[in-house]
């Protein structure tokens, strides 16, 4: 008799069983739950009063007559009939519990399993697209052939396109030439800051917390010609674009799936500001970035290297692009179609690539390599013309002075050359404190002052080679910098997820 109890919590004086289920229940209770429900309270079939036989017991249990409620008896009535109606509702109530419970369980796995499907799905998308962006990188896209061209035609065309041909050649000369023209006329400006105006140089602001904790850092950084425009990379597999004036990031390049470890913006600013900007990455990939109406979009990925691009470097024509990989290679890139013209390999070259900058007439580049030897190529040859070897240690980084007579060359172990290309020598060395690290080296524009970072940040006079100024206030390595316009600024990137801003003190 369980079944009554569980319901009434007490035996029944009038039991009657159901024909359906052969549950027995107390009268007055199932009649009750059918009029309410119209089934059975246990299997939850339909029932009527039809379907139930009264149970004939002996002795045959009286009913008390009715009481009035002034005396206990009629109390204890009263209590009985609302101890019914609520044990036949709290036994409703088990029943849709247990029932929502088993509802919201379906729910819930169906709901993991619909996650998993779309975490699968965007993966195989990611993937997808980078495969269909490798392949646009190493397919050009040419005219349709006429309906009479032979396959053979179709070759000698495309193999006509490929590789630095006499058009290239000849723009690559036109530019040196003009130039070289314009460098030998020109003298430093009358409003280039003095030496002694960098001396007195001091943090003006800074922007802070820039790129994601979990794997903090700036690896590279470009300003704009507006200086208005701050594009960064950082080991969080994103590139930032920032508003120097607004102090924020306005933009963010994710695409990436491994670090960053070089920008730069392409040099040809239209009124709003910068509108093709590069990321190269650990991922293998160059990335190039197309201004839209809203923000910055992927316009095609460059996969030419096998190993981690460790440098970029912009073409003085703004049509093309250098390359250099840990694959021991560095890649010739036509900008506007994305496509690779030339990639050079050399048996001397066995460690990897570290750092490339090609020369202001751009007819040469330099590169720094893993094993400490900077070598310097004739772009149109793709031939090793000379090489430098007296550093110890990776190249960190290279560069060429506007004037181009000049290279800096920075090496892992504090250590900084600056070289006369027109006598192939090595003319002086700044020597840092032991321990030091230096990760970038720059000119300002006139070639009269070198920024060196990295530990710290350093500011050299070009030809006294005095030093003008030391900034401590980065927390952790300095890893890329700028001079702004006139040697009027200086901005500096680190590892402490920094950008720092320096020049005459601001008067409050």
């Amino acid at each position: 008799m369980h079944v009554y109890i569980l319901v009434s919590g007490e035996p029944p004086q009038e039991p009657v069983v159901s024909k359906k289920s052969g549950q027995v229940y107390e009268k007055r209770l199932i009649l009750k739950y059918i009029a309410d429900y119209g089934k059975d309270p246990i299997t939850g079939e339909d029932t009527k009063e039809d379907d139930l036989l009264e149970i004939k017991a002996s002795p045959k249990t009286v009913k008390p007559r009715p009481a009035t409620l002034t005396s206990i008896p009629s109390l204890l009535s009263v209590f009985q009939n609302e101890w019914d109606s609520l044990m036949l509702e709290t036994f409703t109530l088990k029943q849709q519990y247990q029932q929502v419970r088993q509802e919201l369980s379906q729910a819930l796995y169906q709901h993991d399993a619909a996650c998993r499907v779309i975490a699968r799905l965007m993966k195989e998308r990611d993937a997808a697209r980078e495969a269909l962006a490798s392949v646009q990188a190493h397919i050009a896209i040419k005219p349709p052939p006429e309906a009479v061209a032979s396959e053979s035609q179709n070759m000698e065309i495309e193999e006509q396109e490929r590789g630095i041909n006499e058009v290239v050649i000849n723009k690559l000369n036109e530019t040196s030439a003009v130039l070289s023209k314009n460098r030998k006329k020109r003298k430093p400006p009358p409003e280039l800051t003095s030496p002694d105006t960098i001396r007195t140089f001091t943090q003006n602001f800074s922007i802070g917390s820039l790129h994601t904790s979990t794997t903090p850092g700036i690896t590279s950084m470009d300003v704009d010609q507006t200086e208005q425009l701050i594009l960064t990379g950082g080991n969080d597999k994103k590139a930032l674009i920032l508003n120097k004036e607004e102090g924020k990031v306005t933009s963010q390049l994710k695409g990436h799936t491994k670090k960053i470890t070089d920008v730069l913006w392409l040099g040809n600013p239209n009124e709003e500001g910068y509108d093709t900007a590069f990321t190269a990455s650990v991922d293998k990939t160059i990335r190039i970035w197309q201004k839209t109406d809203k923000d910055y979009k992927t316009k095609s990925t460059i996969s030419a290297h096998t190993a981690e691009v460790t440098g970029i470097s912009v073409h003085a024509t703004k049509d093309y692009l250098v390359s250099v990989s840990n694959d021991s290679t560095w890649a010739f890139h036509d900008i506007h179609t994305a496509q690779t013209l030339v990639k050079t390999e050399s048996n001397d070259v066995t460690n990897g690539y570290s750092t490339v900058e090609i020369h202001p007439d751009g007819l040469i580049l330099g590169t720094g390599t893993n094993d400490s030897i900077v070598r310097i190529w004739d772009i149109k040859t793709q031939k090793n013309v000379t090489s430098f070897t007296d550093h110890t240690g990776r190249i960190t980084s290279i560069a060429f002075s506007e004037n181009g007579y000049y290279l800096a060359t920075a090496c892992e172990y504090n250590a900084v050359k600056l070289w006369d290309l027109r006598k192939l020598l090595n003319f002086h060395t700044i020597q840092l404190d032991e321990g030091a690290k230096v990760n970038k080296v720059c000119w300002d524009y006139s070639g009269q002052y070198l920024g060196v970072c990295g530990t710290d940040v350093r500011i050299y006079q070009a030809k006294s080679w005095n030093q003008l100024a030391v900034f401590t206030d980065n927390t952790a390595e300095a890893t890329d910098m700028k001079f702004g316009e006139l040697g009027k600024s200086v901005y500096v990137s680190g590892l402490d997820r920094t950008l720092r801003f320096y020049g005459e003190p601001t008067e409050e």
